[in-house]
């Protein structure tokens, strides 16, 4: 509520002039300022642009984070725009997420010739009359996927494209590549015929992406998260022209693009496979997880291998879980690389950051989730509030037949216990009491698709350099408690492929026109069916005239 004092004084005309005491009316405006944000929440998300505080509060059309009126819109009369703090926005915004595949069509050739990339795959050959087998290597034409820079220039383009079609009537949050493979066949189903993607002279790169948006909803204007994703198919199909050009702008992996669409994840349905799986009673996506010890221990992280068995194909991971005793909120980070960590202990710039956030604990018996989407979270520092930005999940591989992947999971000191000591993840001891203090590392967990092998708990964060093995800031070995999601045959059909990225499979060409062997001189001419033995019509009994 604002109070607007008016104050008229009274004038009386008497032999002199004098004041009378000042009457005071009030002026009663109500505002909606029930949404300010609380304490321990950022006030950078609660900053919009407005001619006043009452229009910024009441239409909340353009944020502006930095706090500065240079980031609000010029009208076209040149009237300027504020940016007001605390302007009861945000907590009033409803979130929506939308999940569904961008397709990016690539003239093959050319997008072949300027990115291909071979991978090489191992096959058995069939046992000779010594019992000893060789290898053949099958090299696979694959078209290569995007890297961090070009899913970037992909990003930036779409949301440059997003911002304008939402028209500040749906706040754009994030726009995030969760994957990519090329001609999905799920994909290539739903789309309309005049794309034409079995042509074998286009290549179609189908990129998931995740979409998260938010708004005021009020009487007029409910949106719901397919309202979000057709906004965003409707948008990008009625501006493919201006999208294209801008992609192929952006970044040279693009020069060969030829169209863009997208279609939601819901609509989706993985089309049948002609074969059945090796095992129909399993699913693709599975889970593998350790025992929770009953009596772990624990620290500040753990670094460990996972491996694929000898001649097991490769595993994508699509998840991850761990266990603290803590039951409070606590800030993870996890880190991974390809091959082996023994030599690379503390060489964190030797890694891969694949995921960081913020989670709640819940206990010495019970998995925390590492969140997919997990890429903002806040921060309390006395009265002051800042957000963090975080990895969330990002799915990774492992090579097959015999790869390894190591991993170093640990939680940070942005939050501590009451003590003011570190938040700790818990581990097993070593299996073999014998091993303790050693370099010796045994197989904690394994199945069809995945080993996991003991490592090193580390009682410090960021984790110290050890090269000679004599640190005090380890213990070894220890067994990691942890859970892994991942999908056990990601280039399916191909379901023994031991590289990555899954293989790009060249179509067929079209059937010619002209048949393939010439026809035989005469036709051998076939009856159609049996001779009857009686006549089909009787015969008139005399001729007509």
């Amino acid at each position: 509520t604002i109070i607007v004092l008016h104050i008229r004084p009274t004038v009386m005309r008497t032999t002199t002039l004098s004041l009378v005491p000042t009457i005071i009316y009030l002026h009663l405006f109500f505002c909606s300022v029930y949404a300010q944000l609380e304490l321990d929440q950022d006030h950078k998300l609660d900053r919009y642009c407005g001619y006043n505080w009452l229009e910024a509060n009441t239409f909340c059309r353009t944020a502006c984070p930095s706090g500065l009126d240079a980031d609000c819109p010029i009208s076209p009369s040149g009237r300027t725009q504020s940016c007001f703090q605390g302007a009861g926005c945000f907590n009033r915004m409803e979130t929506l997420y939308w999940t569904g595949v961008v397709a990016i069509l690539f003239d093959a050739e050319e997008h072949m010739r300027n990115y291909q990339v071979t991978t090489t795959t191992e096959t058995e050959a069939p046992e000779a009359d010594n019992e000893e087998t060789t290898a053949d290597n099958d090299a696979v034409p694959t078209a290569a996927l995007m890297g961090k820079i070009e899913e970037l220039a992909l990003e930036k383009t779409l949301i440059s494209t997003l911002q304008i079609l939402l028209d500040d009537k749906i706040y754009l949050a994030a726009l995030d590549v969760k994957d990519q493979f090329y001609d999905r066949p799920c994909v290539q189903a739903v789309f309309p015929k005049v794309w034409d993607r079995g042509d074998p002279s286009k290549l179609a790169l189908d990129v998931t992406m995740r979409i998260t948006a938010r708004y005021i909803p009020s009487s007029l204007t409910l949106y719901t998260d397919r309202d979000l994703g057709d906004v965003f198919i409707s948008g990008l199909g009625d501006a493919q022209d201006i999208t294209v050009r801008e992609l192929k702008n952006a970044n040279p992996f693009f020069n060969a693009v030829t169209g863009i669409a997208a279609v939601s994840e819901e609509d989706l349905a993985e089309a049948p496979s002609s074969m059945p799986s090796l095992s129909p009673t399993r699913d693709f996506d599975q889970v593998f997880e350790t025992k929770i010890d009953p009596t772990p221990t624990g620290s500040s992280g753990i670094v460990f291998s996972l491996k694929t068995p000898k001649g097991g194909p490769s595993v994508r991971l699509v998840g991850m879980k761990f266990i603290t005793p803590f039951d409070g909120v606590l800030e993870y980070e996890v880190y991974s690389k390809l091959g082996s960590w023994r030599n690379f202990v503390g060489r964190t710039h030797e890694f891969e950051l694949i995921a960081s956030g913020q989670v709640k604990g819940k206990g010495p018996k019970t998995w925390v989730d590492i969140i997919q989407d997990d890429h903002v979270g806040t921060v309390v520092n006395g009265n002051e509030t800042t957000s963090v930005n975080y990895v969330g999940w990002n799915n990774i591989h492992i090579l097959g037949d015999g790869g390894e992947r190591s991993f170093y999971v640990t939680t940070t000191k942005r939050f501590l216990k009451e003590d003011q000591t570190s938040i700790p993840i818990l581990f097993s001891s070593a299996m073999n009491s014998l091993s303790e203090s050693l370099r010796q590392y045994g197989m904690v967990e394994s199945n069809s698709e995945l080993e996991l092998y003991e490592g090193d708990g580390i009682l410090d964060y960021p984790w110290p350099t050890d090269p000679n093995g004599k640190s005090p800031y380890y213990r070894r070995p220890r067994g990691p408690i942890i859970a892994f999601n991942y999908e056990r045959s990601p280039c399916f059909p191909n379901v023994n492929f031991t590289g990555w990225p899954c293989p790009y499979v060249q179509r067929t060409r079209r059937p010619t026109l002209n048949p393939t062997r010439k026809p035989t001189k005469t036709p051998t001419v076939f009856p159609t069916r049996q001779p009857t033995r009686n006549p089909t019509r009787q015969p008139t009994i005399a001729p007509a005239v």
